[in-house]
This record gives structure tokens, C-alpha cells and sequence, in this order.
């Protein structure tokens, strides 16, 4: 998995620039940059910290498209005992 591509996607998905980002999270941008040098990957720490800027579990971080849409689609089990 790209990690920083899958960042991008998370970002645009909230109408968010990389900048902003940065800026709300206090990664600094050259994080990314290095990031980019490394084939895209983020280490564990910079992604728990993505994670809890975006207000996300970091499972959500790795799910595919697919699982996403798996989840969404489950109807509701959970019932209230009156």
C-alpha cells in the first residue's frame, strides 16, 4: 500500500491540501517529502499521528475501497432491548 497516496486520498476526500494538513497536524511538510523518496511509504508513527489528526482509527488507514464499501452495505444488527 502507498501510505502517501493514501493520505491524498483522505485529504481530498475532506477538501483538504497537504499545507492545511500540515499545518493542523504539526508533521512537518518534509516528512512527506521524504516519503515521496521512499516509494510513498509513511513510518507507523507519522501515520498514528495522521490518523489522530483526521479523527480515524488507524484500521481505517489500510482498508481498501472494497472493505469500505463492504462495511457500509452490512445491514445493522444491533438491536435495543426495551
Amino acid at each position: 500500500m502507498d501510505s502517501l497516496a493514501r493520505l491524498n486520498e483522505l485529504l481530498a476526500a475532506r477538501n483538504m491540501s497537504l499545507f492545511a494538513f500540515t499545518k493542523a497536524s504539526g508533521i512537518h511538510y518534509s516528512t512527506f517529502d521524504a516519503a515521496k523518496r521512499r516509494c510513498g511509504q509513511l513510518s507507523v508513527d507519522t501515520i498514528e499521528r495522521v490518523c489522530d489528526t483526521l479523527q480515524i482509527p488507524v484500521y481505517a488507514f489500510f482498508m481498501t475501497e472494497e472493505e469500505r464499501k463492504e462495511i457500509e452495505q452490512r445491514p445493522n444488527k444491533v438491536t435495543t432491548a426495551q
